[in-house]
């Protein structure tokens, strides 16, 4: 019992208390809250850019076949392909596996001549999601769509595997 008359003055004290915060009357506007810090973020670390920034504009290769060789071949045409005129044409080879070396053998199909000594691009030692750039040389004889034809070896692991693309080009005279 000497609780409870302890305890019940005291419940009664903050139930008035409570009761007299709520319905008091106030002449004055509450102090605004201070405003929070803004929040700095973090300096972003700059992403190296990726193969797919390095080579915006390029377009795939159409694989020949099914796809076995980890790796990707882009192009671009420095200039529009002309009857009888060189046309020089830009590569862009995207490995997706490290590889310790590859070889792209270019084959001129029907109307497109390959000059002597431009047909093999030779590469060392590739690292996977790079982008490593060639540029190549063929002379258009005909006029319509024609295809190039390039086969892509690529070295790793001990073997070679390779992969046959094509680029259509439309030759105007």
């Amino acid at each position: 019992m000497n609780i409870a008359r302890v305890l019940l003055p005291c419940a009664v004290a903050a139930i008035g208390a409570a009761f007299v915060a709520c319905h008091r009357q106030s002449d004055t506007a509450p102090a605004p809250a201070p405003a929070p810090a803004p929040r700095v973020a973090p300096a972003a670390a700059k992403k190296a850019p990726v193969a797919a920034d390095l080579t915006t504009g390029m377009v795939e290769a159409a694989i020949q076949g099914k796809a076995l060789v980890p790796v990707l071949l882009k192009f671009d045409l420095v200039q529009k392909p002309t009857v009888g005129r060189p046309l020089d044409i830009n590569l862009a080879v995207i490995p997706q596996i490290d590889a310790s070396a590859a070889q792209i053998q270019v084959v001129g199909g029907d109307g497109i001549t390959v000059p002597a000594g431009t047909n093999q691009v030779d590469m060392p030692a590739l690292e996977a999601g790079q982008v490593y750039r060639h540029s190549i040389r063929v002379n258009p004889n005909a006029e319509g769509v024609l295809l190039l034809n390039l086969t892509l070896a690529l070295k790793h692991d001990e073997i070679t595997e390779s992969q046959a693309f094509s680029l259509p080009l439309i030759v105007e005279r």
